[in-house]
């Protein structure tokens, strides 16, 4: 049978799983399955991400079945064996597919301890997240951010709002600042204006866009200096950016924190404003004088 979950080279980038997903092959096989087979198939349909922290036998067990009927369904998908089958469906988490981390058999929460739990868990992802980062990198990235002509903040689908951040925090102080993609444009319309003189802060963080290399390629090529901030999964594409700043995303909860991210940003903006210096002053001041003209706010 043929290998349909491998990985195809033109339709995945590095870091991301193979095309074919675990639940796809399973749906696809469906009505054909026998109930013994089907009672696991409804099993991973369910949570797919079950097979990732379980043996055969004991998935086998959790769908009642056997584990020989465990055996046949996984050939009959198209897997050499069950751990196979379990390496993709680990790809997929490392991914950060949320519909991989939810786990259908993990233990309810204790309503009285929850929120702190989950603060601890912010907590330790921030620590470890700033910990592994270079003082150095920070200082000349958001000098570089401080001096630029003209400043490229680029973010796609959960990074485009991180990026959107980064844009509302560095115009507070400094004017050219434009986030990308722009509604109704391609990508391509805007990067031609990049130049050797500017700045581009690339947000990547997982499940990065098809082409996402591409697009800091395109970048470098034009002599702009490179921020990718991005989460331990980023693999080739981070060899051309200038500085590459590493944020944990993944926590012990169902969807990723951008807790890190977003502070880093943060961080990075004060220190630009600083750098900047009476220009910035000025820009912000110029920005409040026109809040109060326009009647801004309540």
């Amino acid at each position: 049978m043929a290998q349909t979950h491998q990985r195809s080279s033109d339709s995945s980038s590095p870091g991301e799983p193979a095309s074919a997903s675990l639940e796809s092959l399973v749906r696809a096989a469906y009505e054909d399955l026998p109930g013994s087979e089907r009672k696991l198939a409804d099993l991973i349909l369910a949570a797919p991400g079950e097979i990732a922290g379980y043996s055969a036998t004991e998935l086998a067990e959790l769908a009642g079945t056997s584990k020989a009927a465990a055996t046949r369904f996984f050939k009959r998908l198209g897997f050499k064996n069950f751990s196979e089958a379990r390496q993709l469906a680990r790809a997929r988490q490392d991914w950060g597919s949320p519909l991989y981390l939810d786990r259908r058999t993990a233990v309810a929460p204790d309503p009285s301890t929850e929120l702190t739990a989950y603060l601890d868990d912010e907590l330790r992802i921030l620590q470890e997240s700033f910990s592994q980062l270079d003082p150095r990198d920070l200082d000349a990235a958001a000098a570089s951010i401080a001096r630029a002509r003209r400043v490229w903040v680029i973010g796609f689908r959960n990074s485009h709002f991180i990026a959107g951040y980064a844009r509302w925090q560095f115009i507070q102080f400094r004017p050219d600042v434009h986030l990308l993609p722009r509604t109704g444009e391609t990508l391509a319309e805007q990067l031609a204006n990049v130049g050797p003189q500017d700045t581009v802060v690339l947000v990547g963080v997982r499940r990065r866009v098809v082409g996402f290399r591409r697009v800091i390629e395109a970048c470098a090529d034009q002599g702009a200096e490179i921020l990718y901030l991005t989460d331990p999964t980023a693999r080739a594409e981070s060899a051309r950016a200038t500085w590459t700043l590493v944020c944990q995303v993944e926590s012990s909860y169902l969807f990723d924190s951008y807790a890190t991210p977003m502070s880093l940003l943060r961080f990075l903006a004060i220190n630009a404003y600083r750098k900047i210096g009476r220009a910035g002053h000025e820009h912000l001041e110029a920005i409040e004088r026109l809040h109060d003209r326009l009647h801004a706010f309540d």
